[in-house]
């Protein structure tokens, strides 16, 4: 089945995945608190999901504000990382084994929910949109960061530099809608079509540029474009 690959792979890649960040992880998490304290109302605990959380690093971040955090990932090996690091920079997150298209986690009790880098991996983006729509509140924020990974500049596509990705997602990335074209303009409207309202979107600049900075010869030297941000509110019952 496509979900068990696509768990695979990612336990394969959580070895090494952002590895090359991890000395930085104080500078990175800066960048997110930083990002985070713009979109999220001032003094209120909030209560979050990160969804994909892969090694952790937005949850953590979210939790060292002073926030209630849930990271859920498909792959247990990326919980492990997560843990790893939460452990490292004396964070309380709770972290649960899960499925972005249905996720174990209860109708209405979340303020924000956050993902980053999963919508391009997903069978089914609109079960995304629908369980975000289920976890939150009324007036809660659903928060989508991702980007163009998979065009080159002439709108040809880019070749992979993990030979294991085009072994794992050569027959699955034709078949996940947001893989191909996953630009901030498309989730708006993906965002819009289900219900969401107050929907916007910026380049995340800053961040862009700590990638480039810490791993200039690296993947984010091959992006066509900084990674982009989408927010979007529940609509209030």
């Amino acid at each position: 089945m496509e979900k068990d690959k696509i768990m695979e792979y990612w336990d394969h890649r959580s070895s090494e995945y952002h590895r090359e960040y991890a000395d930085k992880m104080d500078e990175e998490m800066e960048i997110w608190r930083s990002i985070f304290s713009g979109i999220l109302p001032g003094g209120e605990r909030i209560r979050a999901v990160e969804v994909g959380t892969g090694p952790g690093i937005l949850a953590i971040s979210l939790a060292s504000m002073g926030h209630n955090v849930t990271g859920v990932d498909l792959s247990e090996k990326m919980l492990e990382r997560a843990a790893e690091n939460a452990r490292a920079k004396k964070v309380d997150i709770l972290l649960k084994k899960g499925d972005a298209e249905n996720i174990p986690l209860d109708d209405g009790k979340y303020d924000l929910i956050l993902s980053k880098y999963l919508l391009w991996t997903l069978p089914d983006p609109d079960r995304y949109m629908n369980e975000c729509n289920r976890l939150l509140k009324s007036g809660g924020l659903m928060v989508i960061i991702d980007g163009s990974w998979f065009q080159n500049r002439d709108g040809t596509d880019k070749k992979s530099r993990h030979t294991r990705f085009d072994e794992f997602y050569g027959d699955i990335k034709p078949n996940l809608p947001m893989a191909k074209h996953n630009t901030p303009e498309r989730i708006k409207v993906l965002a819009e079509s289900h219900g969401f309202g107050e929907v916007s979107w910026s380049f995340l600049d800053d961040y862009d540029a700590f990638l480039e900075r810490n791993d200039p010869e690296g993947h984010a030297a091959g992006y066509i474009q900084p990674p982009h941000m989408v927010v979007a509110k529940k609509t209030e019952a």
